[in-house]
């Protein structure tokens, strides 16, 4: 299972923070073997509202390619759309999304838990109730309304 958040926060495969832990929670509690955390953008900030005002364009690319690696190297997983309302905060987010959902595949199986936001985003996973579910998540037609 692929979660895949805003950014990259404190966490540490050995020392997670609060979000993955909870990821890591929703995962082996739906019956997942694994997961992984990705992220829209790889810039490591612990609160949003420090996120590059611009993109960082080579910094974007650099982690498009390394997640078509990683992508490449797995057969079968699904995937959490966990970003929130945070996909708001800077306008290049959206774009970013957009080249992540392309590199990964509409063809995935694309979940998302609890329920979506007022405004259809799907919902940050540190907030959701412990036994919040997995629901499909219509990905084309998100990005299509992006």
């Amino acid at each position: 299972m692929f979660f895949i958040g805003i950014n990259p926060s404190t966490a540490k495969p050995d020392d997670l923070d609060r979000t993955v832990a909870r990821v890591e929670n929703f995962a082996f509690a739906n019956g997942y073997d694994g997961w992984l955390m990705l992220n829209v953008y790889p810039q490591r900030a612990i609160n949003p509202k420090d996120l590059h005002k611009e993109c960082d364009w080579s910094l974007h690319k650099e982690h498009i390619v390394e997640v078509r690696r990683f992508v490449k190297q797995q057969r079968n997983f699904e995937i959490c759309a966990a970003w929130g309302t945070e996909i708001d905060r800077r306008a290049y987010l959206k774009d970013c999304l957009n080249d992540l959902v392309k590199t990964i595949g509409l063809d995935k199986e694309w979940l998302f838990l609890h329920e979506l936001t007022k405004y259809e985003h799907p919902r940050h996973p540190l907030y959701l109730p412990a036994k919040a579910e997995f629901s499909k998540f219509d990905i084309r037609s998100y990005i299509n309304k992006l």
